[in-house]
């Protein structure tokens, strides 16, 4: 019995060795998706959709914890790739999503715990990005990919849980400085970005679906833009007005944004026929849309326009269209080899 134990253990830390540094992608999705369906009125589909988050969340934590003990030098060599650091910001990003959705209610307590885990996490990878060899040369701008907004989107996710946490002035005024900060980081990358794009252009193979993660930090910018309008009592008055305009105009971006990725997936797929295969990516896209519908309904609740209540149904059914057409492109992958993909 003990050597078969021992086997057991053996084999789940050669199994978590080869865990992707974005393999809590899919939880971020799915827990947005499920915030999504909240505002549709799909409440039991929505509370389904959170216990899944939930309950992958608890597998993955558990095993990067266990890859971290086992493999140590495998995470060390993931935080020191500027291609893969930024992967490991999924954890403070699902955290995130998970806490803001507990914040309010009788779990605050959880809430609360996990956001300590996304601050932790976030300042840990920080510094590993900042002390990173030759960071910000031109070797390693010419890596900057759609994973590198998933900093900024790691930031805006403590802001919204600070300000899911039923917040004082104090706490206010802080999410306030961390989401100018995320505004700030999403401009910083979206140039490192671009700078990479017009220099260094990838081929269609490697046109990953995380590009997507350029509009879903915008969109999660808005959100929590909109959600500190949601506290505007408690904001100081000459940041109000610069505030909702920047908001807006961050769901702008993020909206211009939509078609010109669905022109590249286009592109990428029907014109070179890069094969439609499940990828973990893929996830990079559901998040996207699913915080895009959240975004677009509470923007239209801190500035009443009305007319952004119309697309909330649409968007957040085509938010979950897009999770059962991934999570069923994984069933495929997995029936088709026999065992999921690392980092699914």
């Amino acid at each position: 019995m003990r050597r078969a134990l021992a086997d057991l253990r053996h084999g789940l830390a050669d199994r978590c060795r080869g865990l992707a540094p974005a393999c809590f992608a899919p939880v971020m999705a799915t827990g947005i998706v499920s915030r999504a369906l909240t505002q549709t009125g799909a409440r039991a589909l929505s509370l389904v959709l959170f216990g899944v988050a939930a309950a992958l969340y608890g597998v993955l934590l558990c095993a990067t914890v266990l890859k971290a003990r086992r493999h140590p030098s495998v995470i060390r060599a993931e935080l020191g790739d500027p291609t893969r650091v930024f992967g490991h910001f999924t954890l403070v990003a699902a955290s995130g999503v998970l806490a803001a959705r507990l914040g309010s209610g009788p779990a605050r307590v959880v809430g609360c715990a996990l956001f300590v885990v996304a601050a932790v996490v976030w300042v840990v990878l920080a510094r590993a990005v900042v002390r990173l060899r030759g960071f910000g040369s031109r070797t390693a701008l010419r890596q900057a990919d759609g994973t590198w907004f998933l900093a900024a989107v790691g930031l805006q996710a403590l802001v919204l849980t600070l300000v899911g946490l039923r917040p004082g002035r104090p706490v206010v005024t802080l999410a306030l400085a961390l989401w100018v900060c995320g505004v700030l980081l999403y401009a910083a990358t979206l140039a490192a970005v671009v700078r990479r794009l017009r220099s260094d252009p990838p081929p269609p193979e490697l046109l990953a679906p995380s590009y997507w993660v350029t509009m879903g930090a915008a969109a999660i910018s808005t959100l929590a833009g909109a959600r500190l309008l949601a506290h505007d009592g408690l904001l100081p008055a000459p940041v109000r007005a610069p505030l909702g305009g920047t908001v807006v105009g961050l769901w702008a971006w993020a909206t211009f944004l939509i078609p010109l990725l669905l022109a590249t997936g286009a592109w990428r797929h029907l014109r070179h026929r890069v094969p439609l295969a499940y990828e973990p990516t893929l996830w990079c896209v559901v998040f996207p849309l699913g915080m895009y519908a959240t975004a677009t309904a509470q923007l239209a609740d801190a500035q009443r326009v009305g007319s952004l209540t119309l697309p909330q149904r649409p968007l957040a059914w085509a938010a979950m269209a897009a999770w059962l057409a991934v999570g069923a492109r994984w069933l495929m992958a997995r029936w088709s080899t026999g065992r999921p993909s690392a980092g699914a």
